[in-house]
């Protein structure tokens, strides 16, 4: 896979508070329980039948000009505190202190999650994984940054965090306080583009800003099966109809 330059994705609608956490219970992605199913699963997962679902696909000659307002990292330091296997997905639960700001909001980071395949596409076309960066305000907004991960020679990150998985549903694992170190940085950035979406997981609430960096990162085939094996299955939601959405440039 060539190595494309992935723009970035946020949302234009403010909500109501929502809730960060997906439901962990009632909900899988395959069997009678998948993604097509979520919403006559529970009355609390109604809205994965809306109309402004993630993930998307992204068309670049499709997407609309505009002006943006830069989105600033401050991502000084990122201190892990640990790694869970949740069965769903490996999660990575940060400290305080890092987070973003666009629209005038601060938006503090929460944890990493790590899909196998991307769940957004780019010219529809998959990524061999994806990780998103989720984001809380102080009035409970959401705002998801999103890295898709192709495969080369793997970042030191990546290296570094398929050597301490937790292979088995339910566990957890201690990671050293520079296991983020790469990811960390301090800088404004106005190359992307932006759209509005939800959680892609139950129970789907909207109103969610996604942003999908611009440059992938890489990971080898071997340290890439690492990760699936202890996903141990495609743990991405089906791309979603755009509807009426406009996606900006």
């Amino acid at each position: 896979m060539k190595n494309i330059l992935l723009p970035l994705i946020a949302t234009l609608i403010i909500s109501a508070p929502v809730t960060l956490a997906a439901k962990e219970g009632g909900w899988s992605y395959s069997g009678n329980s998948a993604p097509k199913d979520w919403a006559s699963l529970s009355s609390d997962y109604a809205l994965c039948n809306g109309k402004n679902q993630s993930p998307v696909n992204i068309s670049p000659n499709e997407a609309s000009n505009s002006i943006k307002r830069a989105l600033k990292f401050n991502y000084g330091r990122l201190d892990p505190l640990k790694i869970t296997n949740t069965g769903k997905q490996l999660q990575i639960d940060v400290a305080s202190g890092a987070g973003i700001k666009i629209d005038g909001i601060d938006f503090a980071l929460k944890h990493l999650s790590f899909h196998i395949p991307s769940e957004h596409t780019y010219d529809n076309k998959h990524f061999p994984m994806e990780i998103q960066f989720a984001h809380q305000s102080k009035d409970g907004q959401l705002a998801y940054v999103s890295l898709v991960v192709a495969t080369g020679k793997s970042s030191r990150t990546l290296r570094k965090l398929q050597q301490q998985l937790p292979m088995n549903a339910g566990e957890s694992k201690k990671l050293a306080v520079n296991a983020l170190r790469n990811f960390e940085k301090k800088k404004k950035v106005r190359n992307y583009y932006r759209y509005s979406g939800s959680l892609t997981s139950p129970p789907c609430h909207e109103g969610v800003r996604w942003f999908i960096m611009n440059q992938p990162l890489k990971i080898s085939k071997a340290h890439f099966q690492q990760f699936r094996q202890a996903i141990k299955q495609d743990n991405n939601r089906p791309v979603q109809a755009l509807n009426a959405r406009i996606i900006l440039k």
